[in-house]
């Protein structure tokens, strides 16, 4: 039996037990998806919150039955520090670090960045976390910052982990160091590479290189392999702490 549809609303979109859709969200019901009255689709408030939901007659509206109860999010909140890139790389990105269960994502604005975002590229941003959420049966849609410079980015936390490919420890052996009780900062730079004042600076603040190994990646590949190494270690080390 398939699966029913996932949609992310807004938490602003629940009234009184119901879900008032957008007219996109319509078309994308009823017209692409042709779902009919009373068909059953999942309602995710895209903060934490997921419902059964009954199409209603009056087709702008969604009845909120039970609350779903499903543990698909990570137990440690990962932040994705990206330079900004190509857009389609800095999308793909997007899309499968929501899929790894990335809380929050902040674009750098580095000395090799290649991209400007405009306000309708954000617009599209959101579109791609929202339906990767979607996909995914994230409980969570990543949160997607305003661009920072590199000395903004370190001020966030005392301790984070970029990669550099003159590091020379592997992220592998960083992991038994990260402390999974506090957000995780991942730092993924431009295809060019970190400036030696940019990395320099980042260092200085206390955070840590990391290396992939000896081969050059591009920054796509470095983000999610990254990304998978923590999420899947974490995923373990935290059920293990659990279970003692």
């Amino acid at each position: 039996m398939r699966s029913p549809q996932r949609l992310v609303v807004s938490p602003s979109q629940i009234q009184d037990r119901q879900v008032w859709l957008t007219p996109e969200q319509v078309h994308y019901l009823r017209h692409v998806l042709r779902l009919k009255d009373s068909d059953i689709v999942s309602i995710l408030d895209g903060q934490g919150q997921r419902w059964q939901g009954k199409l209603g007659v009056n087709e702008h509206t969604v009845e909120l039955l039970e609350p779903e109860q499903l543990e698909t999010e990570l137990r440690v909140d990962i932040v994705l520090c990206l330079a900004l890139l190509k857009a389609a790389s800095f999308e793909q990105v997007l899309q499968q670090a929501t899929e790894l269960g990335v809380k929050r994502i902040i674009p750098i604005q580095t000395a090799r960045s290649l991209l400007q975002p405009s306000a309708n590229k954000y617009q599209r941003w959101q579109r791609i976390l929202q339906e990767a959420a979607e996909q995914s049966e994230r409980l969570y849609v990543p949160t997607l910052s305003d661009p920072l410079s590199v000395a903004e980015m370190v001020n966030l936390s005392p301790r984070g982990y970029i990669a550099s490919l003159s590091a020379s420890q592997l992220l592998w052996d960083c992991l038994p160091q990260m402390d999974f009780s506090q957000p995780i900062y991942l730092v993924i730079g431009p295809e060019g590479g970190w400036t030696t004042a940019e990395l320099a600076q980042v260092l200085a603040a206390g955070w840590q290189a990391f290396s992939l190994g000896r081969r050059t990646l591009r920054a796509v590949t470095a983000a999610i392999a990254s990304l998978t190494l923590v999420s899947h270690y974490s995923e373990r080390h935290c059920a293990t702490a659990q279970r003692h």
